[in-house]
């Protein structure tokens, strides 16, 4: 009853977000900037969104390879590419259990050992996500927003008044992160200390993510070993994220309206979906990803029809893309996408563990 409920409220959620996405568009805008689109450019954003699909393999058959040296790659891919299949088509972001089962199951890997690759991974991506971030309030060229203030000259730019707040944030933050990750388990129990002299409360909560968080970047690092085995990973995952902004970037200078959206501008698209992904989404995060898009093309001033039809061809590419390999697999190595489903749920319930 309460996993049927959650699967209501984050449907609810998704045909909300189409709405809001879809709300304003006019069909025939719709269809023209479609029909427009220019498709030799695309293409290039398509390749390298498959490129990223295979790096992404890659990198993660790195993390296998620390921790059970001889993996083959095909196996690797395919066992990405199953579980990335099944992040797209199911709720609650399922299909992370998918990966780690498979390894055990076809690998010998044990599956505490397989989660930990995906949680190093994740780290890794958040930190990525983090850097692009901050490049994008740094050199993105975003419209200036002015409004007109009593007892003021000049107009006052909310946009650089966001960049300057925000990157006064964050880059102190940055700074001291990264003294505590130096310091290693001592910056760890420092924050403990911080936290437990504080009042309970709100206050607490800050200090406590910051623990969990640190914990799991450290436990991260030293999962990898070594930093000889480290570099590549890091490589590969700046890589990927590249190539994630590379095929944004083309796909939305495919259309008419982005010409003057750069590389710089496709990655502030690719920070908004990637945040509003965060949230719980429905099977194939339809909805959600439609209003992300629309909302980051907002920012460059761009209408609603065609802001959807950049979703709905970044979108629908994307999930042809993944689900297209990931079946592909399916059937060539005889995976029962029944048995892993039914085994996904039971290890996110916490009724079975694979040992």
């Amino acid at each position: 009853m309460k996993r049927a409920l959650q699967l209501l409220l984050v449907l609810a959620l998704g045909a909300g977000a189409l709405w809001l996405a879809l709300r304003e568009v006019h069909l025939d805008e719709f269809l023209a900037a479609l029909r427009d689109v220019d498709l030799g450019i695309f293409a290039l954003g398509f390749l390298s969104f498959f490129l990223l699909h295979i790096l992404r393999s890659v990198r993660w058959g790195g993390l296998v390879q620390a921790v059970k040296p001889g993996v083959r790659f095909r196996s690797y891919l395919s066992i990405c590419s199953v579980g990335f299949m099944l992040i797209n088509i199911l709720p609650f972001r399922l299909g992370e259990f998918a990966r780690p089962y498979l390894l055990f199951e076809r690998e010998e890997v044990p599956f505490g050992s397989g989660m930990a690759t995906v949680l190093v991974e994740r780290v890794l991506d958040v930190m990525a996500l983090g850097a692009i971030f901050l490049g994008v309030l740094m050199f993105a060229d975003v419209p200036a927003y002015t409004i007109e203030v009593a007892g003021r000259d000049e107009p006052f730019d909310l946009v650089m008044a966001a960049r300057t707040g925000i990157l006064g944030v964050l880059i102190p933050v940055g700074v001291a992160v990264t003294l505590l990750l130096l310091l290693g388990d001592r910056g760890i129990r420092l924050v403990e200390r911080l936290r437990d002299r504080m009042p309970e409360g709100l206050l607490r909560l800050p200090l406590s993510l910051g623990v969990r968080f640190l914990g799991t970047f450290l436990e991260a690092l030293r999962s990898l070993g070594s930093v000889r085995r480290a570099a590549p990973i890091v490589v590969w995952t700046a890589a990927l994220w590249f190539l994630n902004i590379l095929s944004i970037y083309f796909t939305v200078r495919a259309f008419a309206f982005g010409a003057d959206i750069g590389f710089w501008g496709a990655a502030t698209i690719l920070v908004v979906i990637c945040l509003a992904l965060i949230t719980p989404a429905p099977p194939g995060f339809a909805g959600v990803f439609e209003f992300a898009c629309t909302v980051a093309l907002a920012i460059f001033a761009v209408g609603p029809s065609e802001a959807a039809a950049f979703a709905v061809l970044l979108h629908g590419s994307q999930f042809v893309l993944v689900t297209g390999v990931g079946m592909y697999f399916v059937f060539v190595d005889k995976v029962s996408v029944r048995r892993l489903m039914d085994m996904t749920n039971e290890l996110r319930s916490g009724g079975g563990e694979a040992a």
